[in-house]
This record gives structure tokens, C-alpha cells and sequence, in this order.
């Protein structure tokens, strides 16, 4: 997973030479253990050394969340599970045009270099450090950390001038320590077609179900700078070529991504090798908050596609509340569009904020409106088929899924009948898992190499690519796709017993360092892991059904 505008990298592509071995016979290859979670920006500030008030040199880049219009209606709508075109939404609930234009205007005569495009839930304004403080009335200053690298953040909570309040609500980018974060961890890999078979997908393949017609969305962090590994996966696979498949966003709103650190291309070939025949769009930022706003809001506005794929995460309590409330009001509107969204829970277990911090889970992850994907840990029979999974934990490297209560988001309606004790009436994550421990992992080919990896990020694309699938046979029926995932998910673990076949693998066994995994859903594991044919035998009943 991710940790670029809020959850760790879990990378570590370890290499293997190319081979056939199956996950019970793995390449000989050394694990390197999940690297820990980045401090809260208040113990890095305390750790830094202070170099004063932020110069003109220092470019700050603002993401102004704007306001919904009918926002008492908009939940209803959300909470329906009903949808609205992208020009409805517009029309009756996406900002008012005249006080956005406003907004713009002033803070262009101001000296930023402001712009909002029609659609879009946020005004991006870049500008020198000394102005934004002044705008913002707040301090923002300079830091060096111990290895040389250094940073800036705003010392206290903005303050948003009248003119600005009129059309947005909050405001996010105000440092550039804090971002997402990639989680994956490598070896030798289950390949394409132990990954079929092992969550019961060939049905659905052998049906005809290869993605086609589908679109999924990714917003990525790491650079992806030509398609040799990408091609030489799907070569070593029989896969079709990446070529006509991928598309790759840019813009330079969105800052510079990172170099290639392997989480992209790990996204890109898991959901390859369920779904070949889907088409697959990268939004590619920088891994801060402010520029990846811009990004996710482009990435829903466009709408090219009804899945998103999201491997990216932070500490929740370290998040900055502009950051969770701009993203959350995008977010709503991806759902009022009829958009499903698969997020990663994390891979330092409980612990996303590091073991010395109390327990917390990961946003966006928390948020009700998307799909937390959790992690396990695999075990094949000697026929190579399902034969158990466990929650992913491993404390002697202080890494496993992600998952445990929200600090800052109520339980939703359709998380009511599985509320714990420790979860105090808040968000319970994750909503399901797959398979993420790295020493279980998938088969991926990064910089010319084999090898194997892990991560909560790797069950995501898994979770993603599914839905693929499953909107492809609901579209073939005549059905509606799936929208929102969660609503089906929680009426299909609810009513599992009186279904033709489970569509989830009860993972009842392991913990994430903090929560033990249980019979039904637990914060290890959710549901547990998906039953590919019986999942879609379950949401057309769903679907069929007019929903829970």
C-alpha cells in the first residue's frame, strides 16, 4: 500500500530469477521486512531542526474543498444507494458557479495562480509561502530532518477569509511532510492462475467474464516511465499487451510523482491478470496531499470508469482535517455517480500510526464511503486450491492488515448489525480482504525481474479487478452495475447462510497485532475474502432484488 498523501510504502521488491515455483515451493529469496510507518508530522517538527518562516522560493500548493449545494439531500441520496449523472450532480448539488468564480478572481489578484474547471470539487491555488500564510493567517515554516531532507507546514489550523468561506468549506496542502504511502513486499508469487483458481474466479473467466466494457481508475504516486515490465508480465502469462489497455494522466497541477518505486506496476499487472480485457487510466501525482486533491478530483470528474483501485493511505489522526474533508466531499460525489471504490487498510497492522502510537487505522480507508480491503494470509492444499487463510500478522516486522475503528467517522447504517465493542459506534475497517502477506504474495516482474509481493495494496487491485467482472455479468443480464460496494457486501455477509453458496472465506483464525480475527466480520479480516462465482451469484440476487 501506498503512503504518499497518508499511508506507508510498503515496497520491497526483493529479486528472484524468473521461475515457475508455486507458492508452497518458493524461489530461493530473503523477505525484507515492511518498512515502519513515517512519524506524526508533530514528531518529525520535534525531531527537525527549524530553518524559520518559508521564503518566496517555497511553493505552496492549497486545494480549496468546495461546498455542496443540498448537502441534507445528497446524504440521502448516498445513503439510498440511488445515483445521478455527472450533469445532475452538477446541476443540483456541485458548487455554486457564480461564488466559486468569485473565489478564483480574488485570490488571482492576490498573486495566486488559481483556476477551477466546471465539475470539479476544488479550487487549486498555487502560490509563494509568505502569501498563503498571509491569506490563511498562519505561519508555515521550513524544517531539516536528520537525513538532510526537509520540509515545511503550517504551524496552526487555517483561517479561511469570507470571500473564500462563500464557496469552500476547507483547505488542504498547507505542508508537504505529510502524504500517502505505497504497501507492497515481495518474493517468487502466486501466479495468474493460482490466483483464479484459489478465489473460485475461472468460473467467471470460463463464462466468458474478462473485464471488457469496464474501466478501472487508479490514482498512483510512483512513476510508471515505459510498459517493459508491465508487457513482460503479460508475455510471461499469456496475457494481451498493455498497449491498448493503459492510459496515463498527467497534468502539472498535480505535482511530479515519485520515481518508480514498484506500487504502480504491482497495481496494474494483479488487476491485468483477472480482468485483461478492462481498461486501465493511472492519474499520476505528487505523493502530497494538496496535489493528490487535484488529482482524485480530476480522476472523478473525468469519470472514465466505474471502479476505482485506491493503494494510498495515511495515519488517521495524523491526517489534517482539510485533507479528510476535501477528499471526503470528492468522494461523495464518486458515490452519488454510481462509482465502487476499493481502498487499502494498511500493512503495519493496528498500528498505522507506528507500534509506538496507540492503535488507528488508515484513511481514506475509514471513510464509509469505500471499500476497506484487508490482508491475509494464504494457504493452498496440495492440489494447489483454497484451503485456509488467516488474518495477515507478522509482529516480529510489526506489519499485517490494516483495520480497527475510525477516530473521526460514525458507523454507517449498513455496518449497524455488525458493530464490536471496541469499536465504540465508529467506522469498523476493513469491509473485506484478500491475500496480502508478502511471504504468500503475488507474482509480479519489476525492473526486468521476478519476484514476489505483498501488501494490502496487492489485495485491493484483486478486490477491483473482481468487481470488473461482476459488472460485466450484471451488464450482460440487463442489470445495473454495482455502485457502491458496500451495501451488497454487508447484506451478502448478513444473509450468507440462506444464500446458494458463501460468497466470502470466514477468516476466523490469526489478529492484526491488536484484533483477533473471529467467526463473521471482525477488524482483521471483514468478511474475509471473496468466492469469486458465488460473490456474483450473490449480487445479481442482490441487484435483482432491489438492493437491501
Amino acid at each position: 500500500m501506498k503512503t504518499a498523501f497518508g499511508l506507508a510504502v510498503v515496497l520491497a521488491l526483493v529479486a528472484c530469477g524468473p521461475s515457475n515455483a508455486s507458492p508452497s515451493t518458493p524461489a530461493a529469496a530473503v523477505l525484507r521486512p515492511a518498512p515502519t510507518p513515517p512519524p506524526t508530522l508533530a514528531t518529525a517538527i520535534r525531531n527537525a531542526v527549524p530553518l524559520g518562516p518559508a521564503r518566496e522560493t517555497t511553493t505552496v500548493s492549497l486545494s480549496f474543498a468546495l461546498k455542496v449545494r443540498d448537502a441534507a439531500r445528497l446524504a440521502k441520496l448516498i445513503a439510498s444507494g440511488q445515483t445521478v449523472t455527472p450533469e445532475a450532480y452538477a446541476a443540483e448539488f456541485g458548487p455554486d458557479p457564480a461564488a466559486v468564480q468569485a473565489a478564483v478572481a480574488w485570490l488571482q489578484q492576490l498573486g495566486f495562480n488559481a483556476s477551477w474547471r466546471a465539475g470539479s470539487s476544488l479550487i487549486a491555488a498555487d502560490g509563494p509561502a509568505p502569501l498563503a500564510a498571509a491569506l490563511l493567517q498562519v505561519d508555515i515554516d521550513n524544517f531539516r530532518q536528520v537525513d538532510g531532507t526537509t520540509f515545511y507546514a503550517a504551524l496552526g489550523p487555517p483561517y479561511i477569509p469570507p470571500l473564500l468561506a462563500a464557496a469552500a468549506s476547507s483547505v488542504s496542502g498547507l505542508d508537504n511532510y505529510r502524504g500517502a504511502r505505497t504497501l507492497a513486499v515481495r518474493r517468487g508469487g502466486l501466479t495468474p492462475t493460482d490466483v483464479l483458481a484459489f478465489y473460485n474466479l475461472k468460473p467467471l473467466r470460463d463464462a466468458g467474464l474478462d473485464g471488457t466494457g469496464q474501466t478501472i481508475v487508479l490514482p498512483e504516486i510512483d512513476d510508471l516511465p515505459d510498459l517493459t515490465d508491465l508487457n513482460k508480465f503479460a508475455t510471461e502469462f499469456g496475457l494481451p499487451p498493455f498497449d491498448s489497455f493503459l492510459t496515463v494522466k498527467r497534468d502539472p497541477n498535480w505535482g511530479t510523482p515519485m520515481k518508480p518505486q514498484g506500487e504502480t506496476v504491482l497495481d496494474l499487472e494483479i488487476l491485468h491478470e483477472v480482468a485483461p480485457q478492462a481498461k486501465l487510466v493511472i492519474y499520476l501525482s505528487a505523493p502530497d496531499f494538496g496535489h493528490g486533491d487535484r488529482a482524485f478530483d480530476q480522476m472523478v470528474t473525468d469519470h472514465l470508469g466505474s471502479i476505482i483501485s485506491e493503494s494510498l493511505g495515511a495515519c488517521e489522526p495524523d491526517t489534517p482535517s482539510g485533507h479528510r474533508n476535501t477528499y471526503a466531499s470528492i468522494q461523495d460525489r464518486a458515490v452519488a455517480e454510481g462509482m465502487s471504490h476499493f481502498v487499502a487498510s494498511g500493512d503495519s497492522g493496528a498500528y498505522t500510526c507506528g507500534e509506538g502510537q496507540d492503535p488507528a487505522a488508515s484513511f481514506p480507508s475509514t471513510l464509509p464511503t469505500v471499500t476497506a480491503v484487508g490482508g491475509t494470509t494464504v494457504f493452498e492444499s496440495t492440489a494447489g486450491i483454497y484451503f485456509k487463510e488467516t488474518a495477515w500478522g507478522a509482529p516480529l516486522d510489526e506489519s499485517g492488515t490494516g483495520g480497527g475503528p475510525s477516530q473521526f467517522y460514525p458507523a454507517p447504517d449498513y455496518q449497524k448489525s455488525t458493530l464490536q465493542a471496541a469499536g465504540h459506534g465508529q467506522r469498523q475497517v476493513p469491509d473485506v480482504s484478500a491475500d496480502a502477506d508478502p511471504s504468500t504474495g503475488f507474482h509480479i516482474v519489476f525492473q526486468g525481474q521476478d519476484g514476489q509481493a505483498g501488501g494490502t495494496s496487492a489485495a485491493t487491485p484483486l478486490w477491483a479487478a473482481t468487481m470488473a467482472l461482476i459488472n460485466q455479468d450484471l451488464k450482460k443480464k440487463g442489470l445495473r452495475e454495482s455502485g457502491f460496494a458496500n451495501p451488497a457486501l454487508y447484506w451478502m455477509g448478513q444473509n450468507s447462510a440462506t444464500l446458494p453458496a458463501k460468497p466470502f472465506h470466514d477468516v476466523a483464525t490469526g489478529n492484526n497485532l491488536a484484533y483477533d480475527a473471529g467467526t463473521g466480520w471482525d477488524f482483521a479480516t471483514g468478511w474475509g475474502s471473496m468466492d469469486g462465482a458465488a460473490l456474483d451469484a450473490a449480487w445479481i440476487l442482490y441487484i435483482k432484488g432491489g438492493g437491501a
